[in-house]
């Protein structure tokens, strides 16, 4: 029904658009098919699937609109088979303000690809961090108004429906942050303790951003919730089974963002305090309680265009809890670095890239190295390895994961 719904409001809009409210109209999109496998043995596909997205646009005036459609055919995950509408938001910009309203990824930081202060929109960890970041990114039904001038923007946010992070544990999928032991207790995953749909569940925040010469920075905050969840654990009598309850709690997040440029380098800073969030306990009993605490991270990046379509980009992100105790089940700083380098080729027509991450603490680490050629306007074919490596942390969960997968997309 859901499926139908969609389609039904995409059809609505472009015809309304066509018939009498656009003076102009756009339509684009893409279809793009992706597979990778395993590099170590079985070498079974740990992917493989294909999507049609569409792109419409409209604008009257002041007004506008813009929908996009997701159509996605996923061969070894039959759930993420289905139709989906990804954006649509109507937008209304006056003279010094607009207002757009509607289902839309919002974005905020100057970081790339390590979430301080952007924690809107949820994230879809169907495959991990094996994905083009703008996918893993996903939207969310808002409101947000701004007012801007040559020196200043306020960007107010509210979101009144709570959606969480995507995160598998289909036992068919490779991605699932829950892997199963033959040795060990089933483990049991109950349905998530989500927060009500009323409106003091509702999430709101602003950013406020001023700029100097050669200087952007912004203040930021926001009333929301941990869109990844936290899993309290218990134990039947007999420790034969683990219970697994996905839980969300209510997080204020303050912080703020800058970058400057120096010549032909760009300096990025982020940081931010996360005051309630929740972390399992180490207590082993009929129960694992959690414990809340209040987070420090930060984060400093610095991007290098040397000439020669060069660009070499670093950071380095600091996570800290304030208040530890050994109860807790995580140590008490983390320290995650980024490394990217990429170089284009032949006219541009050719696109090298390796980005990776490191995380410091735990000793894992995750690389994609990709190559993107532009066979013609419209077409591109693409390659490349995904590393895993770890015996801890993020990364270390998915250390035999590591992969080869190909690419083609046909843009329209």
């Amino acid at each position: 029904m859901k499926t139908i719904n969609y389609i039904s409001i995409a059809l609505l809009l472009t015809g309304l658009s066509r018939v009498s409210f656009a003076q102009s109209f756009d339509f684009g999109g893409f279809i793009d098919s992706y597979h990778a496998v395993r590099l170590q043995e079985p070498n079974d596909f740990m992917s493989s699937r294909s999507r049609l997205r569409t792109e419409v646009r409209g604008a009257k005036g002041n007004s506008s609109f813009y929908t996009s459609l997701n159509a996605n055919f996923n061969s070894l995950l039959p759930d993420r088979s289905f139709v989906e509408l990804r954006e649509a938001y109507l937008e209304y910009a006056g003279a010094n303000w607009d207002l757009r309203a509607g289902r839309q990824i919002i974005i905020w930081g100057v970081s790339d690809g390590i979430r301080i202060t952007d924690i809107i929109a949820p994230m879809d960890f169907t495959e991990f961090l094996a994905r083009d970041y703008d996918d893993i990114r996903m939207p969310v039904d808002a409101m947000k108004l701004r007012f801007f001038n040559n020196n200043y923007k306020l960007e107010l946010v509210f979101v009144p429906v709570f959606q969480s992070f995507i995160y598998p544990t289909d036992s068919l999928n490779p991605w699932n942050i829950f892997p199963g032991s033959e040795a060990g207790p089933e483990l049991v995953i109950t349905p998530a303790n989500t927060p009500e749909t009323i409106l003091k569940n509702s999430e709101f925040g602003g950013r406020f951003s001023f700029f100097l010469s050669g200087i952007d920075m912004s203040l930021v905050s926001l009333y929301t919730w941990n869109k990844l969840p936290v899993f309290s654990t218990s134990f039947s009598e007999g420790n034969d089974t683990t219970f697994l309850l996905p839980e969300h709690h209510r997080l204020f997040m303050a912080g703020l963002d800058l970058s400057a440029t120096i010549g032909s380098l760009v300096v990025r800073g982020e940081g931010a305090y996360f005051k309630g969030e929740n972390y399992p306990s180490d207590f082993i009993g009929s129960s694992n309680y959690l414990i809340s605490r209040d987070v420090i991270r930060t984060l400093l990046g610095l991007d290098w265009y040397p000439g020669g379509e060069w660009t070499l980009t670093g950071q380095l992100s600091y996570t800290s809890i304030l208040k530890y105790c050994e109860e807790l089940s995580c140590e008490q700083h983390n320290v995650l670095a980024t490394l990217g380098i990429s170089k284009k080729l032949l006219h541009s027509t050719l696109l090298l890239s390796t980005f990776g991450y490191m995380d410091l603490s735990n000793k894992g680490f995750f690389n994609r190295t990709s190559i993107d050629y532009s066979l013609s306007d419209p077409i591109h074919l693409c390659a490349g390895v995904d590393l895993f490596g770890g015996d801890g942390g993020m990364f270390g969960v998915y250390k035999d994961n590591s992969e080869v997968w190909v690419k083609v997309k046909y843009s329209f």
